[in-house]
């Protein structure tokens, strides 16, 4: 069943786990002022495990940066410059990554066919930044769509897509920062994957210990597909690559959404969003990380009908603990979706809404996992603006998204009737996004006929004998 509420509820995994151990996902923050930007937000975690989180604005172009103190952000901060504005948008943008309290930030100047990319560093977990350093060599060629991760603090890898002039020949390459300036670019698409990558679809470069795979998204012929590169000496050299995806998406247009991944041991995890069957969907994928030989793979929710669709996944964890957020899109409403799990992809638990408001206009989040907790930011859009949550896990493996007596309903969506736990007397109204009420019958009982709703997303509250009131949200069929 898919839980979907204006505040979320509990989620838990296995036996025992008791109301007084589990821990809260913490309210929603903002990182930045209404009107600041909140283009494609991205979060990394300092030496302090504090969130860095960077995005884009578009008037003016520019990148900025906040650090969280656990009550709140630091100040925001621009880490572009007058000379070098990023290109940015919703879909694409600046890539940030840490290694301890060195953070680095990557960035692509406009306009694209002329300007380079650049990195700026933070040896103080976000709150300075040195001077920007020229990542591509003075070849010619046109760049785009950067990426970064870090595992060494002096020596960050460094993904983007590489073209001959006018855009002509897309492809992927990989660079690594060696003292003062990054080494000649490795390819790491051709001679892997057939015909040119989607060249509007941003790649991400993944890296632990001495082990990195660029992940990136094919597209010759025709087939939109996620494809990987590796390398096993901290990417001088990507000797291997393969097919990551099984969907097979045949697809005769651009559909500017990449991959975005984790290494743990000799295993690659990853996470997409594909249009092969029943709408775009999200999915999850194993593979070994030396050989990039395919494990098990599939919808990260399955059983959602077709008009509903996700994109923009992102995936952070460590071994079998991982969470995976990602947008999803019905009727003209964008939320942001969050499912995690502590026996891998297999045990990912019933996705639940992150935002906690009903404006529907929440895109593109990202996550970072160190410790026990995830860190979520996602662009809020009604007000232009990042926000921010912090979901923990505890030793019984229980995350609370709020209080023990919320409102429960399910199966979500629902076709004839709908369950309800949490509450069975009181008054029921069921709202569409909009504020227009759709229904309004007293409730003696543990279900609500909702036959005759028509399919859309729909907001159920519920008052009781003392005026409280509790709400969820469902989708009807």
């Amino acid at each position: 069943m898919l839980l979907r509420r204006i505040t979320p509820l509990f989620l838990f995994i296995g036996a025992g786990s008791s109301p007084s151990s589990r821990h809260r996902l913490g309210p929603g923050q903002d990182c930045n002022a209404q009107g600041e930007g909140s283009l494609r937000p991205r979060v990394a975690l300092n030496g302090a495990g504090a969130p860095v989180v960077l995005w884009g604005d578009m008037s003016p172009m520019a990148n900025y940066v906040a650090v969280g103190s656990g009550n709140g952000f630091a100040p925001v901060q621009e880490v572009s410059t007058p000379g070098c504005m990023p290109a940015v948008a919703d879909w694409m943008g600046s890539s940030i990554a840490a290694a301890g309290n060195t953070v680095w930030v990557v960035m692509k100047a406009s306009p694209e066919d002329s300007r380079p990319i650049y990195v700026r560093r933070s040896d103080d977990g976000g709150v300075t930044w040195g001077d920007t350093l020229r990542v591509e060599p003075y070849d010619g060629l046109v760049s785009r769509f950067p990426s970064i991760d870090v595992v060494d603090p002096d020596a960050p890898l460094v993904q983007y897509m590489q073209f001959d002039n006018g855009f002509a020949g897309a492809r992927f390459v990989v660079t690594r920062l060696d003292g003062a300036t990054f080494n000649t670019p490795v390819q790491v698409s051709a001679p892997y994957a057939p015909g040119l990558v989607c060249d509007c679809c941003p790649g991400q470069v993944v890296a632990e210990g001495d082990r990195a795979v660029a992940l990136y998204r094919n597209a010759g012929p025709n087939i939109r597909v996620m494809y990987g590169a590796a390398s096993d000496d901290g990417g001088s050299t990507f000797p291997v690559g393969a097919l990551l995806d099984n969907t097979a998406w045949a697809l005769n247009a651009c559909p500017s959404s990449g991959p975005d991944g984790y290494l743990f041991g000799d295993s690659i995890r990853s996470v997409w969003m594909s249009g092969a069957n029943n709408g775009n969907k999200v999915y999850i994928g194993d593979a070994h990380a030396t050989d990039l030989s395919m494990g098990n793979q599939g919808y990260v929710h399955p059983g959602q009908m077709s008009m509903l669709q996700q994109n923009y996944p992102r995936v952070a964890g460590s071994g079998d603990t991982l969470g995976v957020v990602w947008q999803e899109h019905m009727s003209g409403q964008y939320e942001v979706l969050f499912s995690w799990s502590v026996t891998g992809p297999g045990g990912l638990s019933v996705p639940d809404t992150v935002n906690v408001d009903l404006s529907g206009a929440q895109k593109t989040p990202d996550i970072a996992y160190a410790d026990g907790a995830f860190h979520i930011v996602w662009s809020e859009g009604a007000t232009d603006q990042v926000q921010y949550r912090r979901a923990t896990l505890n030793s019984t493996v229980g995350i609370q998204l709020n209080a023990p007596d919320d409102l429960r309903v399910f199966p979500d969506p629902v076709s004839d009737h709908l369950f309800i736990e949490g509450i069975t007397r009181g008054r029921a109204e069921v709202f569409d996004l909009q504020g227009r009420v759709h229904l309004s019958a007293a409730l003696d009982a543990s279900q609500l006929d909702v036959r005759a709703l028509a399919p859309a997303p729909y907001v159920l509250r519920i008052t009781d004998a003392n005026g409280e009131q509790r709400t969820a949200r469902f989708t009807k069929r």
